[in-house]
């Protein structure tokens, strides 16, 4: 399995991302929350984001590349097919902790068995 993040496998249609931020299947936990909403295609898509109050785009940019790169390495346990949508908060979070967070919220979603 392919463990790098496909153009298919992003979310960016915005008929999509308005479907996904409308739905009621909302998971959080301090630093990152996730909307989740079942879809119909052979893969999950997933988009990650941040609010307008997280200042500074070197942070910004780190923290959400942080939360793609944990993604990435946990997305071959998902079992069935999601559009994901991960806002990261500002925080003072290491790489471990932004991992340690997408691995619960998908646990708290179904979406993972814990190994």
């Amino acid at each position: 399995m392919r463990k790098s993040l496909t153009r298919e496998e992003r979310l960016r249609r915005r008929e999509d991302i308005r479907r996904l931020f409308a739905g009621r299947e909302l998971y959080r936990i301090p630093g990152l929350h996730l909307r989740m909403l079942a879809n119909n295609l052979q893969e999950c898509r997933v988009l990650v984001t941040t609010p307008r109050m997280f200042r500074g785009a070197v942070q910004r940019n780190r923290a959400r590349r942080h939360v793609r790169e944990a993604y990435r390495l946990v997305k071959h346990r998902i079992h069935g097919h999601y559009d994901l949508a991960f806002v990261v908060y500002p925080g003072e979070y290491r790489f471990s902790d932004r991992s340690r967070q997408v691995e619960t919220l998908l646990r708290q979603a179904g979406a993972v068995q814990p190994e």
